[in-house]
């Protein structure tokens, strides 16, 4: 029960208690002090009603705490499963970026494998050279999509405390990118 509920049953009480000592005193002892007959029975009376309201107040906070309680646990599981949900998509926003740039390593190694087979100018030297650090690069490339792409998995089945992203992860897009320019180098020079 609420606050004010709790202060009209008091009010109430004590209405009655005085509508009982008016009709047993008479209507005119209503100035004599209360120290009369019925002033010991008012007085056990009242600390009865004192008592049971101490009570109720004390049963209400104890519900109160154990409802705030409640409520702080829902909010504390609302927020971790959000982070979950957050590290969640940040973990596939990562593995999908490591699929794309592995499926570009191998389609650049394959094309331009493609083009130094059917490019005469490829076997010299310095287009070959080229060609074989792109490949190296590309490769390297490849390689830390795979270890990033564990180190993403590895993130996002633990905690999340740690670094979403690993070194590898964050190193293969530039080897994809210095490997795209020694290949299209190689295959400028061959021409």
């Amino acid at each position: 029960m609420g606050m004010a509920q709790w202060m009209r049953v008091l009010d109430a009480v004590s209405s009655l208690a005085q509508v009982t000592g008016r009709i047993r005193r008479g209507a005119g002892t209503d100035l004599e002090a209360t120290t009369g007959a019925g002033g010991p029975l008012e007085a056990r009376l009242a600390g009865v009603v004192v008592a049971a309201l101490k009570e109720a107040f004390d049963r209400d906070r104890a519900r109160t705490d154990l409802e705030r309680e409640q409520v702080d646990a829902e909010r504390r599981r609302a927020e971790q499963a959000l982070r979950a949900e957050l590290r969640r998509q940040a973990a596939e926003r990562a593995v999908g970026h490591l699929r794309l740039i592995a499926a570009m390593a191998i389609a650049a190694w394959m094309l331009s494998a493609a083009l130094a087979v059917w490019l005469p100018g490829m076997r010299a030297g310095v287009p070959r050279s080229l060609l074989g650090a792109g490949w190296a690069c590309a490769f390297g490339a490849l390689g830390c999509a795979f270890a990033g792409w564990q180190g993403i998995s590895a993130w996002s089945a633990a905690d999340g405390s740690g670094e979403s992203q690993s070194a590898a992860a964050s190193t293969a897009p530039w080897l994809l990118l210095v490997a795209l320019a020694l290949t299209g180098a190689a295959l400028l020079v061959a021409l």
